[in-house]
């Protein structure tokens, strides 16, 4: 916690990589844990769902941070 009680937040790192007509995403900060998305805008609700599922945590207590493969990398702007 930090001072005056507000708790810190971890921040998860996705990896995004377009796979065909899915994006696919993985998180390496958590051991074999990925997720895929049907669309862009799938992408943020379904890494905060596979997180709060694996980790038993709410979907709200954490942060993402996106990455882009390198060939999608100005579609990380969008999120």
């Amino acid at each position: 916690m930090k001072d005056g009680g507000t708790m810190i937040k971890t921040t998860y790192r996705a990896n995004v990589t377009k796979d065909g007509a899915f994006w696919f995403i993985q998180l390496p900060s958590l051991e074999n844990v990925f997720t895929q998305a049907r669309n862009l805008e799938e992408i943020e609700s379904m890494t905060r769902d596979v997180i709060s599922l694996m980790l038993d945590i709410p979907s709200d207590s954490f942060d993402l941070e996106f990455h882009f493969d390198s060939q999608e990398e100005s579609l990380s702007k969008m999120l």
